[in-house]
């Protein structure tokens, strides 16, 4: 039985490994259809568009190693801006806070490219960031103000940074080169016959590096059968001796032998003449070494801590109790200075536990503003402050603050229903009116707000419940209770394999090894659903345990499937995904995800991030996603209006059991009277 480790963003830091040396470089057994490079990054992966009088960006690259100026190396950037700028419109671009040049922009610059050879500071081992200031004054402006929509800016995806091909063969870069997928793909590559322990961690390993990539949609995961060639870079993953073809030569020529217990990671090239592709490779001779140490690997601290070109790992990460109050630097947030040039905060995101009506969530907002701020004069334009929780809007007052206190404080209550089906907590900042500009004057530089990154928020306090019912947080069910088993099909077709791949890589958050099993429906066992949440993929009808369950099954009636009672059109029907309480454990969840061919990502998409309440969705042959989301709207007004029956009825009755009452006293009294006078 798997332990749980509750938290996928936390985890204390011992970390146990045993250094080794081995070759980088391995002699590749099939032809090399492209050398990686690291050369190209792109800045932006679409059309950014900087708006009003002042705008600014700020992009990254990172450098693996030092590197000598070449003429190769350089910063391009394409750009577009609007035709009515005229001077003194300008980009500035800067380079770790140093600009490097200015350009004046005019109607004959509306589309242009600037390229800047990077110096050898800029091209030292670390993350270095490239920021474009842009200011645009319209035509015929008179001392207004230069906020409106004819004054943009844009940068195009086609500016990159150009950084060499020199790639250092260690495991401190992890996860990169390998997520810089812009130019070269990554394929995660697993063995013909994988047991479920190593089919498992690598499924875990492409979901990771999937959320992680530049460009998601060149990652893929496939069977060692499936190499023709290398082209991209690669990760092989699983148990070595169930490699038999070109990945088994390339572990037959490692220096550094596949420990007994353990997992071993090793960065290499692969090499074939002058071509070269850059590899990795997590092995372990028995596949269940692969539980909890792969964890190493999925978490971003503990990544941090991998050095080497080569390590056996031998270690878990400790597990740590999910907390109910977070501060905001664990969503990712540090702390945040607005301003005029730069009024809207990044949207920071944390996991949801199941939340039901009664559920409230909390946030703590602690932070600072200039003088001028403070001193709310009728002279001065009132900034509004606010605070965005999963799209709606919360004001923070700035009219009611303590006079003597240098840090503010404000809560905000956030209401259930806004967060109700939302499987990710999303707060972002902005605050409007920091820029002070009258006619002839423009200057933002002494009007901000300082939020600390010690801001918290306050979640329900974790009572293991996750939902049973309906689609609302699909990733509760990973995080309470003992996790959960996916019951992949049985064979090994590459079908099969994306299909179980789509699925993990849908999941809306990252589990590690303790949170999920990967189980065949072959060996799937009532034992093991006893106390854990279930998903099912594939046909239904071929899993012998879930078909002994048949007629319990929410699609089905008469022992047969009908999706015909939830408004379904069965003939234009191809797949379909349900959720009910498990028949092996009512207070745990069972999903199934039907399908005789492909997992459709649009029907993931609809269950993992639902905006309605839905039990069951079906997927049409012309490509839309339907749910029952109406029948169980049908359903809660008839349950409500069976309560509102009952209680009229028995209002009714009640009324007339008084006037029963009411009638008999009357009587008694009227005979009583006649008594006495006779």
């Amino acid at each position: 039985m798997k332990k749980l480790l509750p938290s996928v963003f936390s985890s204390a830091l011992l970390l146990t490994a045993i250094p080794v040396n081995a070759a980088s470089d391995l002699e590749s057994p099939l032809p090399i259809a492209s050398t990686s490079s690291t050369s190209e990054r792109m800045l932006t992966t679409t059309d950014d568009v900087l708006p009003g009088e002042t705008s600014s960006r700020t992009y990254t690259y990172t450098m693996l190693t030092d590197e000598e100026p070449e003429e190769a190396k350089v910063l391009s950037l394409d750009w577009s801006h609007s035709e009515l700028l005229i001077p003194p419109s300008a980009l500035t671009v800067e380079i770790d806070g140093e600009p490097v040049q200015s350009v004046a922009l005019t109607r004959d610059t509306a589309e242009g490219n600037l390229q800047l050879a990077l110096t050898r500071e800029q091209l030292t081992k670390g993350t270095h960031e490239v920021t474009v200031r842009y200011t645009g004054i319209l035509r015929g402006r008179m001392c207004d103000t230069g906020n409106t929509t004819g004054s943009w800016f844009t940068v195009r995806p086609s500016s990159f940074v150009s950084l060499g091909n020199e790639a250092t063969l260690t495991l401190n870069d992890y996860p990169n080169p390998f997520t810089q997928t812009f130019n070269d793909a990554l394929t995660i590559v697993v063995p013909n016959e994988p047991d479920a322990q190593s089919l498992e961690a690598g499924l875990l390993l492409y979901r990771q590096l999937k959320g992680d990539a530049a460009d998601s949609d060149n990652v893929s995961i496939q069977y060692e059968r499936q190499l023709e060639t290398f082209d991209g870079r690669y990760v092989f993953v699983g148990e070595a001796g169930a490699f038999t073809g070109a990945v088994n030569k390339l572990i037959e020529r490692l220096d550094t032998p596949v420990p007994s217990e353990g997992v071993l990671l090793q960065r290499a090239s692969l090499t074939e003449g002058d071509a070269s592709t850059d590899a990795m490779f997590i092995l372990a001779e028995d596949a269940a070494a692969f539980e909890g140490t792969l964890d190493h690997l999925l978490i971003e601290r503990q990544r941090q801590q991998l050095d080497g070109a080569s390590l056996v790992l031998t270690s878990s990460p400790e597990p740590q109790e999910r907390a109910d109050v977070v501060p905001l630097r664990a969503l990712g947030a540090t702390d945040l200075f607005l301003s005029g040039n730069g009024a809207v905060s990044p949207n920071f995101f944390y996991p949801l536990p199941a939340l039901d009506d009664q559920s409230s969530v909390a946030l703590d907002v602690q932070f600072k503003l200039s003088d001028t701020l403070r001193a709310n004069t009728d002279e001065q334009v009132t900034a509004d402050f606010t605070a965005w929780v999963n799209g709606v809007p919360h004001s923070i007052p700035l009219n009611d603050l303590q006079e003597d206190a240098e840090w503010q404080q404000h809560t905000i209550e956030v209401d259930a229903s806004t967060l109700k089906r939302a499987t990710f907590l999303d707060v972002s900042f902005e605050a409007n009116g920091l820029r002070t500009e009258g006619p002839c004057t423009s200057s933002d530089t002494d009007r901000w707000i300082y939020v600390s990154d010690d801001s918290r928020v306050t979640l329900p306090s974790g009572d293991g419940t996750s939902s049973q019912d309906a689609f609302m947080n699909v990733s509760s069910l990973f995080t309470t209770g003992e996790g959960v088993v996916v019951v992949v099909p049985d064979g090994d077709s590459t079908t099969i394999l994306d299909n179980v791949a789509n699925v993990m890589s849908s999941l809306p958050l990252t589990p590690l090894s303790g949170q999920v099993e990967v189980v065949r429906a072959q060996d799937v066992t009532e034992e093991l659903l006893s106390n854990r949440s279930v998903i099912f993929i594939g046909d239904p009808e071929t899993t012998p345990l879930l078909q002994d369950q048949k007629e319990n099954w929410l699609v089905t009636r008469d022992d047969a499937v009908d999706l015909a009672q939830y408004g379904f059109v069965p003939e234009t029907s191809e797949e379909y995904a349900w959720i009910q309480p498990s028949p092996w454990n009512e207070a745990s969840a069972m999903i199934v995800i039907a399908t005789a061919d492909s997992v459709d990502p649009a029907l993931m998409q609809t269950i993992a991030f639902p905006n309605e309440t839905f039990s069951l969705a079906v997927k049409n042959k012309n490509g839309s996603v339907f749910t029952n989301s109406q029948s169980i709207s049908n359903q809660n007004i008839e349950t409500a209006g069976v309560q509102t029956n009952d209680r009229q009825s028995l209002s009714s009755a009640w009324y007339f059991a008084g006037f029963v009452t009411l009638l008999v006293a009357i009587l008694a009294i009227l005979l009583m009277m006649r008594r006495k006078k006779a």
